[in-house]
């Protein structure tokens, strides 16, 4: 893509922005720089420092290729701005200098009140690394400075003046004839000391040149410039605001008459599970770009980046509806706490947003076809196996599909399983497979048995109640201070997920410190002590339970970890089990 470099002056794009003829495109996020920011940037123009360049697309003002939107403040000519340009990178400085230079009647981020801008001449020229020579007021602190005759008294100036050439010479002659009457002395100071250097000043500032990049005018048909001019704004934004390919698509599809954020609302409307874990926003874990990776897979298409961006508006809207609901009936399953469910008592324990379409996609393909019970004990392997292997913690995109093709095929056209079943038999099905090392929130892994806890009805040993009933969180079964007082120290082998389980917050409390023989057998933390079946959903093996007891106070360091060694591999063994089960390996 050919690019043209240039330097242009800053003032003269504030101006095309303030007109309309720079407009953003409505993918960009929302203005969100604060007083101080704004005035930093416009003491660092006042003293010629490099602000950064600019990047611009040109653009068929009758055609745009993405929904233009006038920068805020702007005061566009034409109720629909028709653009000659639209800004990918700059959009915070150049609205922040709409704003400076023109005071329109909006807040700051960090402020409830509109703020004028104004440039302190005398300290200017006294002590230029003064940050105060530019400041804001609100209007209750205004103090008189609204009034030509306070500003002429103060040599303050408002930066409204700094925009156009002739207000600042309008502003300049009239403190000329204000001093001429009022002081003698000042007006010849102004004549000989003063004018020359601030009219330069003010010159400097409006001939500010700044690097500018302009990207070409795209046709709106050609679909794989506009996906680099997509590629290109989210590499540029990936230091800022998230921006995700939902907002991409969102200008694309503006002339198409398909309003997402209002398809995205109706979604939110009807399904309620989708409205929780979103919040109702289509950017909260980017539930927004799941519903269009849905789609994709659906479409059978490729769900990247690229092949999102230019989704055919056909039938969009029949296709929307089908992935929102898709997505529903998969957070339905995700959250089902029986053997059909996959545990996810809580949205936190989720093993990874980004299984989330192959999941619903698969999921619609059965309900739609009417698939029996085969493909459904499929999908249920599917899910674990790759939970378990960790296969979607990168390239989420290209396994999707994959995974998406091969199951469609192996259901509808008889062909061979899937591979990842083949990856999860040679990997978790191994003899020397592990999940000592997993001590991570974070891990697909780490999750994914706190889930199957769920689907295996732990319960907290006070009370006894239906985890979804409870308040639940992952405490330690041999408790780290306990650990500590006999030399375990290594956050691993205290962390692991063998060592980690549900329980609720109050019945830690409880535990505390105490060794595991002790609280066992304490009527208040277990009424049945080590007899009891709660243990057992909660992989405790009745080897796992001995080395429990065992592990009383007063024991030789070399004993407790003997003891905390047989209690890790009797747990191991019983967690591998279930997670082997699961995944149809036994």
């Amino acid at each position: 893509m050919e690019i043209i470099p240039d330097k242009r002056k800053i003032v003269g794009l504030v101006e095309q922005a303030y007109e309309g003829r720079l407009c953003l495109p409505n993918f960009q996020r929302d203005f969100v720089w604060r007083r101080e920011e704004v005035a930093d940037l416009v003491r660092s123009i006042v003293r010629r420092y490099f602000i950064g360049s600019f990047l611009l697309l040109r653009s068929d003002p009758q055609r745009p290729p993405f929904a233009p939107e006038p920068l805020r403040g702007a005061r566009p000519a034409l109720a629909s701005p028709k653009p000659e340009l639209l800004i990918l990178d700059g959009q915070q400085r150049l609205t922040s200098l709409i704003y400076a230079l023109t005071a329109p009647d909006l807040k700051l981020k960090d402020s409830s009140q509109r703020r004028w801008f104004f440039l302190d001449l005398k300290l200017l020229l006294e002590d230029p690394d003064s940050d105060g020579i530019v400041f804001d007021r609100a209007e209750r602190e205004l103090d008189g400075l609204e009034s030509r005759d306070v500003q002429f008294a103060r040599r303050i100036l408002p930066c409204t003046a700094l925009l156009r050439g002739r207000d600042f010479l309008t502003w300049r002659d009239g403190l000329d004839d204000w001093l001429r009457a009022t002081s003698t002395a000042d007006h010849q100071s102004f004549r000989d000391e003063w004018r020359d250097p601030w009219t330069k000043l003010v010159t400097d500032f409006q001939t500010f040149p700044v690097p500018v990049v302009e990207l070409p005018q795209v046709e709106d048909s050609d679909t794989d410039a506009i996906g680099r001019i997509c590629a290109i704004f989210e590499k540029l934004n990936s230091t800022g605001v998230v921006l995700s390919v939902y907002d991409l698509l969102t200008a694309r599809l503006y002339r198409s008459g398909i309003k997402i954020h209002d398809l995205w609302d109706a979604s939110c409307r009807k399904h309620k599970r989708l409205a929780a874990w979103s919040k109702g926003k289509a950017d909260t874990n980017k539930f927004g770009v799941l519903v269009l990776r849905t789609m994709a897979l659906l479409r059978g298409l490729d769900p990247k980046p690229k092949a999102l961006i230019n989704l055919d508006p056909e039938n969009f809207h029949q296709d929307w509806q089908r992935s929102a609901e898709a997505i529903e009936r998969a957070l339905e399953i995700a959250t089902n706490v029986s053997d059909d469910g996959f545990g996810i008592f809580d949205p936190k324990w989720l093993p990874g947003y980004g299984l989330i379409p192959a999941l619903a996609a698969l999921r619609a393909e059965i309900d739609s076809r009417r698939l029996g019970g085969g493909p459904r004990s499929d999908l249920r392997r599917w899910y674990w196996c790759n939970v378990f292997l960790e296969r979607y913690s990168s390239a989420i995109e290209s396994k999707s599909r994959k995974d998406y093709a091969e199951m469609l095929a192996h259901w509808i056209q008889d062909a061979p399983e899937p591979a990842v079943f083949a990856d999860a038999q040679r990997t978790i099905g191994a003899p020397g497979y592990t999940i000592r090392e997993s001590a991570s929130f974070a891990s697909a892994l780490y999750s994914g048995v706190f889930c199957r806890l769920a689907i295996r009805g732990a319960r907290d040993w006070r009370r006894a109640e239906n985890i979804q009933l409870q308040d639940l969180e992952d405490h330690h079964i041999f408790p780290r201070d306990y650990l500590k007082r006999h030399g375990i120290t290594r956050q691993s082998e205290v962390n692991t997920i063998l060592n980690r389980t549900l329980i609720s917050d109050e019945t830690n409390a409880k535990i505390k410190a105490k060794a595991p023989a002790t609280y066992l057998a304490d009527p208040a933390i277990l009424r049945d002590g080590a007899s009891s079946e709660l243990l057992v959903p909660h992989f405790l093996s009745q080897d796992a339970v001995r080395a429990m007891e065992a592990a009383a106070d007063g024991l030789p360091d070399d004993s407790v970890a003997g003891i905390y060694e047989r209690f890790l591999r009797a747990r191991e063994e019983k967690i591998l089990a279930d997670i082997r089960s699961a995944c149809g390996l036994n």
